[in-house]
């Protein structure tokens, strides 16, 4: 005697997701006993059923898992920022100048949008922060990566997004002298100490400001002088210099425009301006101003 092989029905269990808002269905068929055009009404029915679903085979029986919860997002206010640099050099008349600096950071906040669990923010430059909504700034121009962890019982995830931030630099140095007099000093407009690759663009300006007779209203031979000289330096050492600019006006300003791409930097490296002039009659003041966009890896 051969026993029966017997099929088993299960009605259709439908399941809630909270996540998901929406049911799901699990089920288990026979394939076994169903004729090809069953076969192809349970396809037809799956699909039916819509996007999202997942579904494995196991020997004959077909069953539906529902998807997994999405997990959480992060988000910034913006994921560009420019800092700004602001360098006055003052003399009190004792040929002894003073750097009065200013900073200021641009302010990004991120936000996550999932608020079951501790949320902890790392900023990769030794500061983090807890909460959903944190706000943060950096003190150096780059590409900087942000990474969110939320931990909620035994379940942790992390997200990651980059923010980039450029720098704005302006500067203002004491007068300068005659390279011939003994009281000339260095004028120097320092430009970055970046580390890797980043692109400067921007203006440096003398104004003729002294009681000597204005650059507009003099004759040839004593028309006012600039030379302007872009150097690299290693470990505080001259390596390199440019002229950018060597030449007489008859205007009581100037501009030099400078546009520098791709200037990689390494560990110890920095980039200057030095400004000079020939014309012992000068008493230039000098500023700069320009943009730094975030250093990239070299």
């Amino acid at each position: 005697m051969v026993a029966s092989k017997e099929t088993r029905k299960h009605p259709p269990v439908i399941l809630f997701s909270p996540a998901r808002k929406t049911p799901t269905y699990e089920c288990e068929v026979s394939l076994e006993s169903m004729s090809k055009f069953q076969l192809a009404a349970v396809l037809a029915l799956i699909f039916a059923v819509g996007a999202g679903s997942s579904y494995a085979v196991f020997g004959t029986n077909l069953v539906e898992f529902s998807s997994s919860d999405e997990g959480f997002s992060i988000s910034a206010d913006a994921y560009n920022g420019t800092n700004r640099y602001v360098m006055v050099e003052v003399d009190e008349g004792d040929n002894n100048e003073e750097q009065q600096v200013e900073e200021i950071f641009h302010l990004f906040s991120f936000s996550t949008s999932n608020m079951d669990g501790l949320v902890v923010w790392d900023f990769a430059d030794g500061t983090t922060a807890t909460g959903s909504d944190v706000t943060h700034a950096f003190e150096t121009p780059g590409h900087h990566t942000v990474t969110a962890t939320i931990t909620n019982g035994n379940d942790v995830e992390t997200r990651e997004l980059t923010v980039t931030v450029d720098l704005d630099s302006e500067v203002e140095v004491d007068n300068m002298e005659c390279v011939c007099a003994p009281t000339a000093k260095d004028t120097i407009i320092p430009l970055s100490e970046h580390d890797g690759t980043a692109t400067l663009e921007g203006y440096v300006m003398v104004e003729h400001d002294g009681s000597s007779e204005s650059c507009a209203l003099r004759n040839p031979l004593q028309e006012c002088h600039l030379r302007v000289v872009y150097e690299l330096l290693d470990e505080e050492q001259v390596t390199m210099t440019e002229v950018l600019f060597d030449d007489t006006f008859r205007s009581n300003e100037l501009v030099v425009d400078f546009d520098f791409e791709d200037v990689v930097l390494e560990e110890g490296q920095r980039i200057q301006l030095r400004l000079e002039t020939d014309q012992v009659r000068d008493w230039h003041k000098p500023m700069g101003a320009w943009t730094t966009t975030a250093p990239a890896a070299a």
